[in-house]
């Protein structure tokens, strides 16, 4: 553990990392600034440890001593269950056979274009291969799981595979920089729909059918009550010490296919297993789930060191060429199973943008496409491991 830190104990330590999260929530809320349009919560949320634990080596500021330390048990011993459990809890939620009824092809294309930021990711590694230190394979890995799935699966698959703080934050800052370009691309392309829908070969009737689906949607309660939140803690851990006892006995494939890997591979899988039996219906998932994410957000923005950030710059331009393959897979996808243009945004956002996005790309094209973005999102977390690691495993081949 570091000791040139203010808060080095237990409490001190958990005071500072879950009031980071609480302010910026509160501040968001409170204010609706419009700077938080731009850059939300999560990247404050990101930011500001990484400021708190690297005050002692930033050569502009006069201080000898952190408010946090960069390394800690705290971090490892949080990590070693939280980031397993809101897998399992994010993954509750999934309800693939309705999506697939409502909107097979947006699905479809929801793979596509995750594919797309698969190939995306393993020829910007290549592209750029000599000019970034030799783990980095494992930062693209996380980097197309936060593309394919969201934050939580950036975190799942970083874990896994072992990523050090500095490089998640390089991928945190490109998701995020990335991200600023791409959002307003999806909300202008509904302005292109007479355009695409003609290159796409969509009839108004397909477009009718999916709107008239999309009303028969079930959605959960959000009154939570503590039994609720028990019997979803149970499970999670019932999962995730069932995936660790699995993985023990599973052939590893190092540097990527390791215990660690197998364990969030197997929790994945458990979660969607789980999401088609009755502790689907149960409330209390997303806010628990996100909960234990802000704080995992935290810890990793705590764990980066600033004097390790060299190699940011052609994170970002990997970042902006995963990007274009995700839009020319995203676009043959339409084309091939004949997609409007609300569709094909809606698919792309669901896996770039994640649950938190998607309703409001939808709400902008659709207001009727909002369910169904979601269940397109929640399909996006359940890939997400699945391919990061894959990702991972690829530019692994090509270094």
């Amino acid at each position: 553990m570091e000791s040139n830190a203010i808060f080095t104990d237990l409490v001190g330590v958990m005071a500072v990392i879950t009031m980071v999260p609480v302010f910026f929530v509160w501040l968001e809320k409170k204010t609706q600034w419009k700077v938080f349009n731009y850059l939300p919560a999560i990247i404050w949320i990101f930011l500001t440890p990484i400021l708190l634990s690297n005050l002692d080596v930033i050569p502009f500021l006069p201080f000898d001593r952190a408010i946090i330390p960069r390394s800690t048990p705290i971090y490892s011993f949080y990590k070693l269950w939280a980031v397993p459990m809101f897998i399992v809890l994010m993954l509750l939620d999934i309800n693939i056979r309705e999506s697939l009824k409502v909107a097979w092809k947006g699905v479809a294309v929801l793979v596509m274009g995750s594919l797309g930021i698969v190939f995306g990711a393993a020829i910007a590694f290549y592209l750029f291969r000599h000019d970034v230190p030799p783990n980095t394979w494992s930062g693209f890995g996380a980097l197309a799981g936060s593309w394919i799935g969201g934050t939580g699966n950036l975190m799942a698959v970083a874990e896994s595979l072992d990523t050090p703080g500095e490089m998640v934050g390089m991928v945190v800052l490109v998701d995020n920089i990335v991200y600023l370009f791409y959002f307003p691309i999806i909300l202008m392309s509904k302005n292109w729909a007479p355009l695409f829908n003609r290159f796409s070969r969509v009839r108004e009737e397909e477009i009718r059918h999916i709107t008239e689906a999309t009303q028969s949607v079930e959605k959960k309660t959000h009154e939570v009550h503590f039994k609720d939140l028990l019997t979803l803690l149970g499970w999670g851990f019932t999962a995730i010490l069932i995936a660790n006892m699995v993985a023990k006995i599973l052939p590893e494939a190092p540097p990527v296919l390791t215990e660690k890997t197998w364990a969030m591979l197997l929790v994945t899988t458990f979660g969607i297993v789980m999401s088609s039996t009755p502790l689907k219906k149960i409330p209390g998932t997303e806010p628990l789930s996100m909960t234990l994410v802000y704080i995992s957000m935290t810890m990793i923005g705590a764990s980066a060191d600033l004097r390790s950030l060299g190699a940011a710059k052609w994170f970002l331009v990997a970042g902006f060429i995963c990007i274009a393959f995700h839009f020319l897979f995203i676009i043959v996808g339409a084309r091939l199973l004949r997609l409007d243009v609300s569709m094909a945004a809606v698919a792309s956002v669901a896996a770039v943008g994640g649950a938190a996005s998607a309703p409001i790309a939808a709400g902008y094209h659709r207001e009727e496409l909002v369910p169904v973005s979601i269940m397109l999102a929640l399909i996006g977390y359940g890939l997400g491991n699945y391919l990061g690691v894959a990702t991972a495993q690829l530019c692994q081949l090509l270094q």
